[in-house]
């Protein structure tokens, strides 16, 4: 069996904007939904991409 690879610290991503500063502001039945502080997106699509030890997001919170 296969092991999986160690995954690294993760950080969700605006699809406007690419901005780290965005804020889970609902979340059940209907799904999640994320606004961003950055641009005012909000919706339920953002980005998922691992974060890089020598590379943390400028505009993280």
């Amino acid at each position: 069996m296969r092991r999986r690879a160690a995954r690294g610290k993760t950080v969700l991503l605006c699809p406007q904007c690419g901005s780290a500063n965005i804020v889970l502001v609902a979340g059940s039945i209907t799904g999640q939904v994320y606004h961003c502080r950055q641009c005012d997106y909000v919706g339920s699509l953002v980005f998922e991409t691992e974060l890089r030890e020598d590379d943390p997001p400028k505009d993280a919170p």
